[in-house]
């Protein structure tokens, strides 16, 4: 039974007095220990077989830990293990905390419980004898106060005030079984010191009264009553027990005395007297917020139907430091009126390491009902039968904070409906019937209001910038503003600035978030240390990845193992109140999320546990499930148009993943290139940006595929990987070309051009040709679009890229159209068109049937225009391509305008300038503004028409786009001669020649003829 060290050695402890531990069979030769290792060894002792975490050790061994008390703490459990031969079998590391294990005949306190259980049998058997020497066996162990030679925390005092209630029952029930052998004589002096010791111990007195009557001193019995009464009046305001009345009667009346309870059965408890009771801690006085929940549930509660079959019951979750003790306080104060009876209050300590036992919970609880100790029946079911009788009908409030599950809970509630149970948990319960709450942080004005209650209405609201960062650095959680306001009403002179100044810092956050024992690190501590090995692992690394929210799939990366071990460990996580969730995803499979404060505790813990190559090793096993996945789910879209980068590594096959997907994980999806960039991975960063973009830029999310261009860049220039480099920047420049900055897109191009060229990348130097060529296009340089654009063509067919080519076709159509070559034009089409029919080709098909919409519509073939463009929004919306969709109804606006349909054309062409604006393209409001100008100008709406086509003005602003600011122009012209303003016609005119002849452009012929059509007016004629 014991536990042997080698062969040989086995160790007994003794915590009931001083602190011992000595080799078996020699008490007389203890190791000695001295200092906090001691003290280490006597918390160890006072929760044997119990992981204790580090935090637990430190509050056990000061009230005010020093800075280094996590390191100190260590160093102590290696002084103890060195101390004891064999110590690390002993004293054994748990996850981050440590467990004394011992057998139970190895430790005093242990065999100190088993002895008192065996008396309590052995009554109810009858065994009178058999009971007395168990008894007596339990209380010779008692040597003094548990831990006595040691001065330990205040978190130590409440577990030994219940060792000490275990000695007070064992020695009582050994007293009745001693007076009822016969032993009242012997137990006189005793009975003595005891009552004297622990004056307002009824149960001794009654005894020692019933000592002294059966010895023939009943004057000296009456007179122990008269003592105890006087006690109890003046100490605390009320008479004896009605048990210690009764026996003062009988003795009053000379009849023979009771007999002790110590027959089989225990004594019978009176169920029949009631007196108020009421055990709430106190209210907080600056308490705010949380005004919904508590008019909600308050509603519940007062709603509640006392002709129901059953208690009302609330549930009231959430992650740790909302403050759900608080509020569950705060509600049962106010509901006090409506339970007259009494409210119970108990806390379970469920975030401990080991939660609380609801048969020792219901033992305080009965106690508190006024149950005597020696009527406590000895199972958990006659526990929770005696609890609900005492219970039964009376209106009492149940208050049960930090409940770990519910198994723990279902013994505590009562039987009958005229109560009602409040509930707190970090993870919801599934009570029967129980209405359930879940708590998130409050809103920003309640948030606001938390911290101007403690540190100050006016000095925050002086301060609004910083208050406004103190409660995004908080994450708005109640625990962490309440520390927060403490830390600055403790200061008043300390600007708000500077305190969040402080806070900014992520890895100094919760330093700051700390005033005296009240830290938020410590509340988090408590969950996450009593989590299994691979829960608190799968927590550092939700943590150490920084997610927003994390799925399945993540989490299983991260671990390196199947999801069925991940899904556990996140399901653990959840009911610790570690994360939240699970959220459905509507691509399939759960999600969960970290609250940021709880982000960085987990980050902390990675940190301190974690070696680095382990850390590494995790985040990269995500990165390549991202990219396997990212591939997988671009697989039917264009690449980008750069030459595709590989990092070399191989990876599994691709799991089913499809845009729908790429879409919800769009945000983490960011993340990850950022994180590969940071790991100093920018090849692998680099391709999974490389696949991103294919979806970013299709679907106008263009400012995160700059984040994710740039956070490459950065990587691979700092570790000066060219290929990186320019793949990346032939990325950035074609967004460019997206978002419409023409001239930064150029530039990049025309620097990109000399370095692929130089180093013999013919791939790379096609997609920098192409880039060029449109930007020759916008420019108006139609014949070197025209001479780049073609040469990117031969190249692109040369080397097999189709998906280039197809890019280069398109490109090339429009510069076809605009020098007016229609037929070359539609001819490019048709090619790219039979080239359109594999794989990734939906995209470029809808441009290209778009691009022959176009062809039609320049030749006058309107109707024809329409329905290739119809063709094209088809396949665009059904494949989900916002910003070609919107390019194409721009131009069906623009048709529909020229074929009469007007209605149709503007409620199209408003819808398209609404988008291009969501989409930051600037360019493409120019152009959908232009063509409303186009559309009201038809109407005979010439006002209308100028307020669109000066709207177009203003947008293209000085931007290098000549071409549309010269047709721009032109139109505003013809506006202006149609309302008889010829001056305004020719001002706007002239420039637009101006511009149509700088860059060579055919259109300016039909400018000089609008002008040959203003004549001077008579009045205009010289006189003479």
């Amino acid at each position: 039974m014991s536990l042997g060290i080698g062969h040989f050695m086995v160790y007994h402890f003794a915590v009931l007095g001083s602190v011992q531990v000595y080799p078996e069979g020699t008490p007389q030769t203890p190791i000695h220990l001295r200092g906090k290792p001691r003290a280490v060894l006597a918390t160890l002792l006072l929760n044997a077989n119990t992981v204790i975490s580090r935090d637990g050790l430190v509050a056990a061994l000061w009230d005010e830990p020093p800075a280094t008390a996590v390191a100190n703490i260590q160093t102590h459990v290696w002084q103890l293990r060195r101390a004891i031969p064999g110590g690390d079998q002993i004293v054994r590391t748990e996850g981050s905390g440590y467990l004394l294990r011992v057998e139970r005949d190895q430790l005093d306190a242990l065999i100190f419980i088993d002895a008192a259980r065996e008396g309590r049998l052995a009554v109810q058997r009858g065994e009178l004898a058999v009971a007395e020497r168990a008894f007596g066996r339990a209380v010779a162990l008692w040597r003094g106060r548990p831990a006595e030679d040691l001065v330990l925390g205040d978190v130590v005092t409440p577990r030994i005030a219940e060792l000490e209630e275990e000695l007070y029952q064992a020695r009582s029930d050994w007293i009745d079984v001693r007076l009822a052998l016969g032993q009242h004589d012997q137990l006189i002096g005793e009975l003595r010191k005891i009552a004297d010791a622990q004056p307002l111990r009824e149960r001794f007195w009654g005894q020692l009264m019933l000592a002294l009557h059966r010895a023939g001193r009943r004057g000296e019995a009456l007179d122990a009553y008269r003592r105890v009464r006087t006690l109890l009046v003046e100490e605390l305001g009320v008479e004896p027990g009605a048990e210690l009345r009764r026996l003062h009667a009988s003795l009053l009346e000379d009849h023979e005395a009771p007999a002790a309870p110590v027959s089989g059965t225990k004594a019978v408890p009176d169920l029949t007297t009631w007196h108020h009771i009421c055990q709430l801690p106190a209210d907080l006085a600056d308490f705010v917020g949380r005004s919904a929940e508590l008019k909600t549930i308050t509603s519940i509660v007062r709603g509640r139907n006392p002709a129901a079959s059953a208690p009302m019951i609330v549930t009231l979750s959430g992650a740790p430091g909302l403050g759900k003790s608080t509020l569950a306080i705060r509600l049962a104060h106010l509901l006090r009126p409506a339970f007259p009876d009494g409210q119970l209050y108990v806390r379970l300590g469920a975030a401990s390491p080991a939660p609380r036992d609801p048969w020792r919970i219901l033992g305080e609880l009965l106690r508190a009902l006024g149950v005597d100790g020696s009527a406590l029946p000895d199972t958990l079911e006659e526990r929770a039968t005696l609890y609900r009788s005492r219970l039964a009908d009376r209106e009492i409030l149940i208050i049960l904070d930090d409940a770990a599950d519910e198994a723990q809970v279902s013994p505590l509630l009562p039987g009958t409906a005229r109560g009602a149970v409040l509930v707190t948990s970090r993870a919801q319960l599934a009570l029967p019937g129980a209405q359930a709450i879940s708590l998130d942080v409050p809103g920003e004005d309640e948030a606001v209001e938390m911290l101007e209650r403690t540190a100050g209405q006016a000095r925050v609201r002086a301060e609004p910038q910083a208050a406004a960062s103190i409660l995004r650095a908080c994450g708005r959680l109640p625990l962490a503003l309440r520390i927060a306001g403490a830390r600055l009403s403790a200061r008043p002179a300390w600007p708000l600035s500077d305190f969040a100044a402080r806070l900014e810092d992520t890895r100094r956050r919760l330093d700051e978030l700390a005033l005296g024992q009240q830290t938020v690190r410590a509340n988090f501590a408590v969950s996450y240390d009593a989590l299994t090995d691979v829960a608190r692992r799968t927590f550092r690394l939700l943590g150490l990845c920084g997610l927003e929210s994390v799925p399945e799939w993540a989490a299983a990366a991260l671990l390196g193992e199947s999801g069925d071990v991940a899904d556990r460990a996140l399901e653990a996580l959840v009911v610790a109140g570690l994360v939240n969730g699970p959220e459905a995803c509507a691509a399939g499979g759960l999600r969960y999320r970290l609250h940021d404060l709880l982000r960085a505790f987990a980050r902390e813990q990675a940190e301190a546990e974690d070696s680095e190559t382990q850390r590494r090793a995790a985040l990269l096993r995500l990165v390549r499930e991202s990219l396997d996945r990212v591939t997988a789910a671009v697989g039917d879209l264009p690449l980008p148009c750069a030459p595709t980068p590989s990092a070399g590594e191989s990876r599994p096959a691709a799991g089913e993943c499809d845009s729908g997907w790429l879409m919800e994980e769009r945000g983490n999806m960011v993340a990850v290139v950022e994180l590969a960039a940071a790991l100093d991975r920018p090849a692998l960063a680099c391709e999974l940006a490389y696949y991103l973009t294919a979806y970013l830029r299709i679907h106008g999310f263009f400012d995160q595929a700059t984040r994710i261009h740039d956070a490459v860049i950065a990587a691979a220039t700092r570790l000066e990987l060219t290929p990186a480099i320019l793949t990346t920047r032939l990325l950035r420049a074609d967004l460019m070309v997206e978002r419409g900055m023409f001239g930064d897109a150029l530039r990049e191009f025309q620097s990109l051009l000399e370095p692929f060229e130089r180093l013999g990348d013919r791939h790379s130097t096609a997609y920098a040709l192409s880039g060029l060529g449109i930007c020759r296009h916008v420019f108006a340089d139609f014949e070197e679009a025209l001479d780049r654009t073609t040469r990117a063509v031969d190249l692109f067919e040369e080397l097999g890229d189709h998906g280039g080519l197809l890019s280069a076709l398109i490109h090339l159509t429009s510069i076809h159209l605009e020098l007016g070559h229609h037929d070359q034009a539609a001819e490019v089409c048709r090619r790219g068109l039979e080239l359109a029919r594999g794989a990734r080709t939906a995209y470029p098909r809808a441009i290209l049937l778009r691009a022959l919409g176009i062809t039609h519509y320049s030749k006058g073939e309107v109707t024809e225009a329409i329905r290739r463009y119809e063709e094209s929004l088809e396949l665009s919306r059904r494949h989900g391509y916002p910003i070609i969709t919107t390019l194409t109804e721009r131009r069906l606006g623009e048709a529909l305008g020229a074929v009469g349909r007007f209605d149709e054309a503007v409620r199209t062409l408003t819808h398209c300038g609404r988008s291009f604006a969501r989409f930051g393209d600037t360019y493409g409001e120019t152009l959908t503004a232009y063509a409303l100008g186009e559309v009201a100008f038809r109407r005979r709406l010439p006002r209308e028409a100028l307020r669109h086509l000066t709207h177009a003005l203003d947008v293209l602003g000085v931007r290098e786009m000549p071409l549309w600011r010269a047709r721009v122009l032109r139109e505003i012209g013809r506006v202006h001669a149609d309302l008889g303003e010829p001056d305004a016609a020719m001002a706007v005119w002239n420039e637009a020649l101006a511009i149509f002849h700088s860059v060579d452009s055919g259109e300016a012929a039909e400018v000089s003829a609008f002008l040959a059509t203003l004549r001077p007016r008579p009045w205009q004629v010289p006189a003479g």
